[in-house]
């Protein structure tokens, strides 16, 4: 069984080792590019902790500044796992998403003892500083690095679609979802989506596709890797 990864690198690539782990084949087609900014121009006097929501603002942050003494309040595991390997010492996972990131800063953070900054790409879903202010909070919020879309269908995407030689394909966002479903269309490729299943890490992500084309959409039951592998393992069982 043949299943299309289209998040960024380097996640693609931790994702096609878990699924070779499980006895499937991955065909890697990323749907976006990370570009990590340069510099971060942020001052962090005031700053209480940095907020990640994905572990691409924990890898750009590392890319561009050199602090890691604040502590690093994190989205998921996943996103912790990437802040202890930078060097932060003080990591938090909410172990879901933004919602329990911020259940999570509003009973464990205090709100006097100063800023707390989002660190995020350009393009970014919800608005995390803007529900911490609302809750009493200063926040802010600071581009590290900006997902940028592929031009076209990945050449591993456009050949398997064309030999009709995938059973699924995973989206890791909402970003990831649209640039693929704009892009098969852009290839006139979307009639191939009808024998596939998409499996998407949360409702955002699928909300991005147009579920008619497909066999089947399939949602994580949280947004977190490896509930998004365990949805790959029960679609391999009941489509």
């Amino acid at each position: 069984m043949k299943v299309l990864v289209t998040r960024a690198e380097p996640g693609a690539g931790r994702t096609a080792d878990a699924l070779r782990e499980r006895g499937l084949t991955p065909v890697i087609a990323p749907m976006l590019t990370i570009r990590p900014s340069a510099e971060i121009a942020l001052d962090l006097q005031g700053v209480q902790a940095l907020a990640f929501t994905s572990a691409n603002g924990v890898r750009a942050w590392a890319n561009a500044r050199t602090e890691r003494g604040l502590p690093a309040l994190c989205v998921g595991d996943a996103t912790a796992a990437a802040a202890r390997e930078a060097g932060f010492e003080n990591t938090m996972s909410a172990g879901g998403d933004v919602g329990d990131l911020i259940q999570m800063i509003r009973k464990r953070m205090d709100k006097a003892a100063g800023r707390i900054v989002h660190i995020r790409g350009s393009h970014v879903t919800g608005d995390l500083a803007g529900s911490l202010r609302a809750a009493g909070f200063a926040a802010e919020e600071a581009a590290a690095y900006e997902a940028v879309s592929a031009g076209q269908l990945p050449d591993t995407a456009r050949e398997a679609l064309e030999r009709k030689q995938l059973s699924l394909v995973l989206f890791h966002s909402s970003r990831a979802a649209g640039a693929f479903t704009a892009l098969v269309e852009d290839a006139d490729l979307t009639d191939r989506l009808g024998y596939l299943i998409a499996v998407a890490i949360s409702g955002q992500a699928a909300d991005s596709l147009i579920r008619s084309d497909w066999l089947a959409v399939k949602i994580a039951d949280t947004p977190d890797e490896a509930a998004l592998l365990d949805r790959v393992g029960a679609a391999r069982l009941d489509p």
